[in-house]
């Protein structure tokens, strides 16, 4: 967040400048979107202004029918302009991904200035805002590197849709603007195209160039601002030069959400008009006291919240009312009155509909012909044992020992139990090719029935107090927080961000602590999963707060484990474990707190990677999986713990068997195609495989379900391209030369595979001209992430063996030796077979470069030695043994 950067005020007074370097007039016309296709030249603008542009990117970027470059990055094409700045796409070989390179205008004298705010926006995180990775000065001109979204802006998405699809779009916007307010910044120049909606119906608010600093309200009219921004979308405070407050953007949004609800099919509610024709009032102070409640406003729909009404107290009564509470009858007098809990379940999904629905999604492509024979008898167990569930607890109320407060909380678990099957009847029933991997996590995270039978339900937790609201406001909010919980497990995270969200407001309003609790706890899960999850901090610590406060005590420590992950991961390892010493002592006195106990030790566990202190790592992973073997805890999550234990364990041999034992449920749960089970699939090809043939015949039929994934391209090329290399230490050319084809032809970023492919092909200098521009993109900087030295080693070595193929046996020793300075470190102290295979392979052509050049066995013997003895213990070829063996003397 940005409270304390105080110096961004001056940004309000920044100086604009045109591509030329002179100064930009930006009132007068319209800021164009950062990721708009083409820019719009301004009204009157110089007839000179388009030749000044051409000269400035010629300088800058040469001719722009190629690609370019500007410092680290490889200029694509550029994607629009505006007064503040030029976007170009690019390639960041850094963070090895597509990025948009925003090149900020400013006159020099701002330029400090300029980058000062640059960084700050670059903390700004919410999912709903456009990621900043980088900033820098580079050339005298201050840059931005942000996240490539491909899509429509909001100007373009509306055309043709509903007044609900435009709504739910323009209250992510808004969304993003209140995390804005919420730091002290005031965007200034919201429009429709400074919204993008992605490919995965996620907005980014774009473009805060022109952002700053809020003003007091009271801000004297004798200091007037400098007047910025899109004369349609401006407030007229902002026109007239006096304070500029949250609520300039809250004209603006309202504005221009006016303008895309003319857009949709059937008229706008007046409730609705209503709402836009407040927010966009001459006087702010007239406006709504925050952005927050304008969105608030926009989401209260009057008939929906009837229906929603209607709809919660059926299913309070079709299950809980109807079954429980007719009165405690002998059995004698019912006997079968328990008889007819699956009924009541498929009611929410009938067999018909559900036979239907998961026929249909072997038409979804190779993928989705994988999906019923996972589903279905998930999906049927599911609802035998909902089934018998229900009759236990309905016999043990009608029996007489359980009081009517624990009967509602069984019934209210089931009905939850109930809630997930008709969820996952809808989204497998509308399921599309993009979403079928949310499917087996849908049906995996629906609630265990067996949990509403357990003792733990007698908690100390306080009941909510009587007559503070009727009793369906609490149904309401327990209805979001299901959802939200569900959509967690599917892996949904925009979705369940946005009721996690709501049901926090609702939760608030009610005043209940437990039940807000639950709510934060899921809004912080959602952020975790969203690419700045430092966000789910203030929310966990408060989820962490309620929850303690309510004696909630398995809700308090799982809130606590995931802010250690979260702190640990995101901001910085120190603080993660504060108070730990009291949160263990409460776990291990709670019984329902096994869960969060055994998540707790597990993300501890990562946070003491994230220092490289692998031995405490190991420790308490260790922990972690006695709790959840001596609980039998069987929740998807826990799984994990099983891999993270066996990829750092010092036992090769045991770490092997935990991954494969993760891999084995996680195949059972989701598939062996899901993208959940091939990660821990190929890891243990990666990492605890030693043998090459082996591997190599383990990690093919993964790079070919990574194939089913159109959105797992990179995860398919870095596979194939590992094949290929062990193909290669097998002596199988033609193997390697098709798998490093796969890899290069499926990933534009899979640079280490088509440098292979181009050496395959026999065009060694080709290969090194490739190579040597790869490491040279990658110079060594002081303290960065071992991951970038270690992808820098890959290279170095391809660039080696091509050398040594050209006959620069000089070059090739040379770039080997680098090799193996850089790796050795590393695999000392992070054994694995991956980068053991590296460093081995370094070893071999080191070797062999120096038996070229006429090298004595002296000279040679230690690379020999060390290669001979890696081929041996990996499998490798007896012909490459012999010779290295020979030069060993």
């Amino acid at each position: 967040m940005l409270q304390g950067d105080r110096h961004l005020g001056a940004g309000c007074e920044m100086t604009p400048v045109d591509d030329d370097g002179k100064p930009a007039d930006v009132a007068d016309g319209s800021v164009e979107s950062a990721h708009e296709p083409m820019a719009k030249v301004r009204p009157g603008a110089p007839s000179a202004a388009p030749l000044a542009r051409a000269r400035v990117l010629g300088a800058l970027f040469g001719d722009q029918r190629t690609v370019g470059s500007f410092g680290r990055f490889h200029v694509v094409k550029r994607l629009g302009a505006g007064g503040m700045g030029v976007v170009y796409e690019a390639y960041d070989p850094d963070l090895a991904r597509g990025v948009a390179l925003k090149l900020v205008n400013v006159a020099a004298k701002d330029r400090e200035t300029a980058l000062a705010e640059a960084k700050a926006l670059a903390r700004l995180s919410h999912p709903n805002v456009v990621p900043i990775y980088d900033v820098g000065l580079e050339r005298d001109r201050v840059y931005l590197v942000m996240e490539l979204v491909r899509g429509n802006t909001l100007r373009l998405w509306p055309e043709g849709r509903t007044l609900r699809e435009i709504l739910d779009m323009y209250q992510q916007a808004g969304s993003a603007l209140v995390a804005a307010h919420g730091a002290g910044l005031v965007h200034r120049d919201f429009k429709p195209e400074n919204a993008i909606v992605g490919a995965d119906g996620r907005v980014r608010v774009v473009d805060f160039g022109l952002a700053c600093e809020a003003d007091e309200p009271a801000r004297a009219t004798s200091e007037p601002r400098r007047v910025a921004g899109t004369p349609r979308f401006m407030a007229p405070e902002i026109k007239a030069g006096t304070a500029i407050t949250p609520a300039a953007d809250q004209y603006s949004f309202c504005v221009a959400l006016a303008e895309a609800l003319a857009l949709a099919r059937g008229p706008t509610p007046r409730r609705i008009a209503a709402v836009l024709e407040r927010g966009r009032a001459a006087d702010p102070a007239t406006r709504f006291a925050t952005m927050g409640d304008l969105l608030r406003a926009l989401a209260r729909d009057p008939a929906r919240t009837r229906r929603r009404i209607f709809i919660i107290a059926g299913l309070a009564a079709s299950v809980g009312a109807i079954a429980f509470f007719a009165g405690r009858q002998t059995l004698s007098e019912a006997p079968d009155a328990c008889a007819d809990g699956i009924a009541r379940l498929e009611a929410a999904w009938p067999p018909a509909a559900r036979s239907t629905a998961l026929a249909r999604l072997a038409t979804l492509g190779a993928y989705g012909q994988t999906l019923r024979p996972t589903l279905e008898p998930r999906l049927d167990g599911y609802i035998t044992r909902w089934g018998n569930t229900y009759h236990t607890a309905c016999l043990a109320h009608r029996r007489g020992p359980e009081s009517d407060t624990m009967a509602d909380r069984r019934m209210a678990c089931l009905d939850e139990g109930r809630h997930d099957l008709a969820e996952a009847g809808k989204l497998i029933t509308t399921a599309d090719a993009s979403s079928l991997v949310q499917l087996p996590r849908a049906v995996q995270s629906m609630r265990d029935p067996g949990s509403c039978l357990d003792r733990a339900f007698d908690s100390d937790i306080e009941p909510p107090p009587s007559g503070l609201l009727p009793q369906i406001s609490l149904w309401q909010v327990r209805i979001q927080i299901w959802q939200a919980r569900f959509e967690v497990g599917a892996g949904r995270y925009d979705q369940a961000l946005a009721t996690a969200s709501a049901a926090v407001v609702d939760a608030r309003s009610l005043g209940y602590q437990p039940l807000l609790a639950e709510a934060l706890l899921l809004e912080g899960q959602a952020l975790l999963k969203l690419p700045e999850r430092s966000a789910a901090v203030p929310i966990l610590t408060e989820a962490f707060q309620a929850a303690n406060r309510s004696r909630a005590r398995a809700l308090a420590i799982e809130a606590w484990a995931r802010r250690a992950f979260a702190l640990g991961t995101s901001i910085g390892p120190d603080g993660a474990a504060a108070g730990l010493d009291f949160v263990e002592s409460e776990a291990t006195g709670t019984a329902s707190a096994a869960f969060a106990l055994a998540l707790l030790y597990n993300n501890l566990g990562t946070w003491e990677l994230s220092k490289n202190d692998r031995a405490a790592a190991r420790n308490y992973f260790e922990r972690a999986l006695r709790v959840q073997q001596d609980n039998d805890l069987g929740e998807l999550e826990l799984v994990n713990i099983r891999v993270n234990l066996g990829m750092f364990t010092e036992d090769r041999h045991r770490g092997d068997e935990l991954i494969a034992q993760a891999v084995a449920e996680l195949t059972d749960r989701l598939g062996a195609n899901h993208p959940d089970t091939l990660i821990p699939r190929e890891q243990r090809g990666f990492a605890t495989i030693d043998d090459l043939g082996q591997a190599e015949a383990f990690l093919t039929p993964v790079c070919r379900a990574y194939e089913l994934h159109a959105t797992l391209v990179a995860d398919a090329a870095r596979c194939w391209t590992e094949v290929g290399l062990l193909r290669l230490d097998l002596d199988q050319h033609d193997g390697a030369l098709e798998a490093m084809t796969r890899a290069a032809d499926r990933s534009a970023n899979a640079q280490e595979a088509a440098a292979y492919r181009t050496l395959l092909r026999s065009d060694p200098h080709a290969a090194v001209q490739q190579l040597a521009a790869a490491v040279a993109a990658k110079p060594p900087k002081p303290g960065e992430p071992i991951w970038k030295g270690l992808s820098r080693a890959q290279l170095t070595l391809g660039l080696g063996r091509a050398l040594r193929k050209i006959g620069d046996l000089r070059g090739a020793r040379e770039a080997l030796q680098r090799t193996i300075a850089d790796l050795e470190p590393y695999v000392r102290t992070n054994p694995g077979a991956r980068f053991e295979r590296y460093l081995g392979r370094a070893q071999v052509e080191l070797a062999f470069t120096l038996l070229s050049m006429g090298a004595s066995p002296a000279e040679c013997a230690a690379a020999a030695k060390a290669g001979a003895a890696w081929l041996q213990h990996v499998g490798g070829p007896s012909s490459a043994i012999t010779l290295l063996r020979s030069c060993t003397g």
